[in-house]
């Protein structure tokens, strides 16, 4: 149906969308983009629910990204589109888990590392093991 102001009606406003549900903290977020349908455009996205520091939505585009900075379990989250007409409409809620970032470890023996990747220095100057 095509109104007087040149909007154009699809029915009934929807959301959708596929959310990344676990995480890393300090590491890029997997990211999804929620895609809203009908209602009247132009739609605005917001996020729903204590999300993890770092991670936030364009509320032009409905892309979710970011680097969550602390570990947690983070439940009762959802992405809401608002269309120009003022309806919402929710994704389903859904829980992101955020693993804690593996820190690297220095052993007790010098030039030995654990959990870590890239280059590392050995206790003598100037020297290098593993160099990428």
């Amino acid at each position: 149906m095509l109104l007087s102001t040149g909007a154009l009606f699809g029915g009934a406003l929807s959301i959708s969308g596929s959310p990344t549900l676990s995480a890393t903290e300090d590491s890029p977020y997997g990211s999804f983009t929620a895609r809203a349908a009908g209602g009247s455009p132009p739609y605005t996205y917001s996020l729903v629910g204590s999300w993890p520091a770092g991670l936030s939505i364009n509320s032009s585009s409905g892309f979710v990204s970011g680097t969550p900075t602390l570990a947690g379990v983070y439940s009762g989250l959802s992405v809401r589109v608002t269309d120009h007409a003022g309806t919402t409409k929710d994704l389903s809620t859904f829980t992101i888990t955020v693993s804690e970032a593996l820190d690297t470890i220095q052993s007790a023996i010098p030039g030995v590392f654990a959990n870590s990747d890239g280059p590392r220095q050995s206790a003598l100057p100037g020297s290098y093991i593993n160099e990428a």
